[in-house]
């Protein structure tokens, strides 16, 4: 789901109408510009804005997973967030091409890898959530709810642990690294 998840968002960033990648140039441009020049950051506005999107998603997939409809819907948004990704390496890419692929590791570089493998091991968790409900529900199987519930809970708590490290990674060590790229692109 990942891998084509990235893959589809790389193609679309690839397909764009002119009009659509000039938008996406002129957001990128400013972007790494006003990180180079330290412009507009505003780290608290960034890791409170990091750190609730990524606690959105968090929350919003182990809610699902205790659900049987957590098994398609989760699946979805661990789709549409690697195809987030893939959108904004593609488009990267386009831009600075050679460039680009050195930026798009950057820009990727340690928060968004850190942020997908937990929603890859989250969904994981959800969806074997979801799939003993199921069987407990639908087949009449026996299973021990509350030791499970407490497994899926101490995963939640360490991915909400690690996705606030990784908030903090992408506000004060992403623009850094990010500015050695704007400089090799000057």
């Amino acid at each position: 789901i990942v891998v084509m998840g990235i893959i589809i968002g790389i193609v679309f960033s690839n397909i764009l109408s002119d009009n659509d990648q000039v938008l996406v140039e002129e957001k990128l441009t400013n972007y790494f510009i006003n990180i180079k020049n330290n412009k507009d950051i505003n780290y608290l506005s960034n890791f409170l804005n990091s750190f609730l999107n990524n606690n959105t998603s968090l929350i919003l997939i182990w809610i699902l997973g205790l659900s049987i409809i957590g098994l398609v819907l989760n699946n979805f948004i661990l789709f549409f967030k690697s195809f987030t990704l893939g959108f904004g390496i593609g488009s990267i890419i386009n831009i600075y091409l050679y460039k680009g692929i050195i930026g798009s590791l950057l820009y990727i570089f340690p928060h968004m890898l850190i942020n997908i493998f937990v929603l890859i091991v989250l969904v994981y968790y959800a969806n074997n959530f979801s799939i003993k409900l199921f069987r407990q529900l639908f087949l009449k199987k026996e299973i021990k709810f509350q030791e499970i519930m407490k497994k899926y809970l101490k995963i939640l708590l360490y991915a909400f642990i690690v996705l606030l490290v990784s908030s903090l990674l992408e506000t004060f060590l992403s623009p850094i690294i990010i500015k050695l790229f704007t400089f090799m692109i000057n």
